[in-house]
């Protein structure tokens, strides 16, 4: 099996390494408790098995955004917190923590080049090469095929449709399960309501945080137009809930067997289709869903691994993350977690390709990504992003129906930013 070919190749070159004859502790911040902590815990098994070193995972906070002020204070004042040697960060924070990262290019024997080039350029500052590719990420559109099967629907392949199918068999589906709703999503403030407003607007109308010109718009008629048509949606084919859920609990609320569709990103659906999962076989993805401006794009994502400039064995974290990032441990985390790879001969490696068609799902959907502005916004994405998703998250939980009133006031806020060059 290639599979096994992959393995033995990894392991013959990691054996090759030049290893300390004394094992030491090296810490990880990998994720919070859930199915990413889970899939960092079993690369590390297999590398400590293999280097006789033992790894401890730190936790992070849940929430996305907090991660990243989390992460700026371990590295940049490791003596006032938890240690971190090998840290794992959002494609759009490198620019954030760069300066506290080694330049992996001594240690990494040019395995940056088995990389798509975009990620590495991303990642990449004064020809250091500050963090090495995990997983990448795409917005994508789940379904219960067995439901649509059963009252004879097709997949929806617009907004328009996903609005009509989900009303209709979330109605007869009460009639066994009171707590049934057509669509769940995450919309907690946070980068993944950024993520979700972005392919919002993509396809039903509005400029993506900035207009054609590159100044910010938040309040354009069109992009309001899109948010009351996404707030109706809340208490009518999706719960209120979803104005706190992120994308691990809308999945639990999915896998629940309570929702019929559901936006959330590829790892889901390894998890989806596990053993002690209650929709095996029942569950099926494509790309996001078109609107009357455009066809549906799904936002791109993904994650980095780094080392700390303050780690104490630079040589051994490094290690850790080039196993990690590895074409092995890509290919594992692609068929059981169905994790996405950096490395693109994956994308055509006949053991992935003969598991399902997901990951050809996953390619098209990156094909047509969706990018966030976090290049022409630089180091004020965060901050921009934040209160762009706070103000959604306000307009999607309160009873106000005019979201104008709110986004003039951000938008205000945000020109000011602007014009001090942010």
């Amino acid at each position: 099996m290639r599979s096994l070919s992959y393995l033995l190749t990894a392991l013959f070159g990691i054996i090759l390494s030049v290893m300390p004859a004394k094992a030491v502790g090296i810490t990880l911040s990998c994720g919070t408790i859930g199915s990413q902590y889970n899939d960092c815990q079993q690369s590390v098994d297999r590398w400590e098995r293999l280097t006789g070193h033992t790894v401890r995972l730190v936790q992070v906070p849940q929430k996305t955004n907090d991660q990243l002020n989390f992460f700026r204070r371990a590295l940049a004042q490791p003596d006032t917190g938890p240690q971190i040697d090998v840290v794992k960060i959002d494609s759009i924070w490198v620019n954030f923590v760069e300066q506290y990262l080694l330049d992996l290019r001594p240690y990494s024997a040019g395995e940056e080049n088995a990389h798509f080039a975009v990620l590495i350029e991303n990642a990449t500052f004064e020809e250091e090469l500050k963090a090495m590719p995990l997983w990448s990420g795409v917005g994508l559109f789940y379904y219960r095929k067995d439901l649509l099967e059963k009252y004879g629907e097709t997949v929806p392949r617009t907004w328009a449709e996903m609005e009509v199918t989900a009303k209709r068999i979330q109605a007869a589906e009460r009639k066994s399960n009171t707590g049934f709703w057509g669509f769940v999503f995450e919309a907690t403030a946070g980068e993944g309501l950024t993520c979700n407003a972005l392919e919002w607007l993509q396809a039903m109308g509005g400029p993506p945080l900035l207009n054609d010109t590159g100044a910010i718009s938040v309040n354009a008629p069109e992009a309001m137009q899109t948010l009351r048509r996404v707030k109706s949606w809340i208490g009518d084919i999706a719960p209120s809930e979803v104005t706190t859920m992120n994308n691990e609990t809308a999945r639990l609320f999915f896998q629940s067997g309570n929702a019929l569709f559901m936006r959330n990103w590829p790892y889901a659906w390894a998890i989806s289709q596990q053993s002690d999962s209650d929709l095996v076989g029942k569950v099926g993805v494509t790309t996001l869903l078109a609107g009357p401006q455009g066809p549906g794009a799904g936002t791109q994502g993904g994650w980095y691994l780094g080392v700390s400039r303050h780690s104490e064995h630079p040589e051994i974290a490094a290690h850790l993350l080039l196993f990690m990032t590895s074409q092995n441990e890509q290919l594992q985390r692609a068929l059981f977690q169905s994790q996405n790879p950096t490395r693109p001969t994956l994308y055509s490696d006949p053991d992935i390709r003969s598991v399902s068609e997901f990951f050809q799902t996953v390619y098209g959907g990156l094909q047509s990504g969706l990018n966030r502005p976090n290049a022409p916004l630089r180091s004020s994405y965060v901050h921009v992003s934040n209160a762009w998703s706070d103000a959604l998250n306000i307009y999607l939980s309160q009873n106000q129906d005019d979201p104008v009133p709110l986004f003039n006031d951000l938008q205000v806020y945000l020109e000011r930013l602007e014009r001090r060059d942010w």
